[in-house]
């Protein structure tokens, strides 16, 4: 069986939001994955599935150990997915065409989650994290393969998931991703983390991150920049949850 001996446990609970982690076995490898659910439709935008109306989001653990079986070529990523999580998420009732996905080698045990706000407006960010093997430099380290059919190893991917108490149009929820990954290499950096491909040269991410971010249902906020309140809380929260997630990870590593 694919997916089997299921167990949801509540990891944290904020503004009607509910974030659990789904821990399963897959092809009888111990896996886990977060699932962030909305108590209504919101609107999101993910930088692999793109702009839609949803009801939950995914943060997948893929063990090395399947890797084996994800390179058959009969089997699609979309179908995996699908495969994976049809009895899990049919245990919370939401089906996958109402979810946003990511995928990642870090397992959930690492999960970071930072809320940071001012009177009624707040900013939640939710991130898992590792760089050892693919941390690089944007436009100075080349490149190490080519993304055929939407197959590539999540190597050590840093995913966040950004949620606010604010009404985000589509366009500014793209700014949200500016914003993220601004915040993010701040994270990078006061940690001193490294280039694995030119160890002499800071990191600014890795080859494989993925952002969501996610509509809340206040008040409409047409920019979150630096300039803004929002901007400043966003980053803040994304630099913290970050720097939390690796520092995890690297402690978790160094205990092998």
């Amino acid at each position: 069986m694919l997916t089997e001996k299921v167990n949801i446990r509540t990891v944290a609970e904020f503004h009607g939001i509910k974030a659990e982690v789904i821990e399963h076995e897959v092809w009888g490898v111990p896996a886990n994955a977060l699932v962030v659910t909305f108590p209504e439709e919101r609107r999101a935008l993910s930088g692999r599935q793109g702009y839609r109306k949803i009801k939950a989001v995914c943060n997948i653990y893929l063990p090395d150990a399947i890797w084996p079986r994800l390179h058959d070529d009969k089997l699609s990523w979309n179908g995996y997915y699908r495969q994976v999580f049809s009895k899990a998420l049919s245990a919370i009732g939401i089906p996958l065409s109402k979810v946003l996905v990511l995928s990642t080698g870090v397992t959930m045990d690492h999960l970071a989650i930072n809320e940071e706000k001012r009177g009624d407006l707040w900013v939640v960010a939710l991130a898992t994290a590792g760089v050892e093997s693919n941390a690089l430099r944007i436009g100075q380290d080349k490149s190490s393969g080519i993304d055929r059919n939407g197959r590539f190893k999540p190597f050590g991917t840093i995913n966040t998931i950004i949620l606010t108490s604010e009404n985000l149009s589509q366009a500014t929820l793209a700014s949200c991703f500016i914003t993220a990954t601004e915040a993010k290499t701040i994270a990078l950096d006061e940690l001193g983390i490294m280039s694995a491909y030119t160890p002499s040269l800071k990191a600014s991410g890795t080859g494989t991150d993925q952002i969501v971010a996610v509509s809340g249902m206040g008040d409409k906020a047409t920019y979150v920049g630096g300039h803004t309140l929002l901007g400043e809380l966003m980053g803040r929260s994304v630099t913290l949850a970050i720097k939390e997630a690796l520092t995890k990870r690297i402690a978790s590593r160094k205990g092998h």
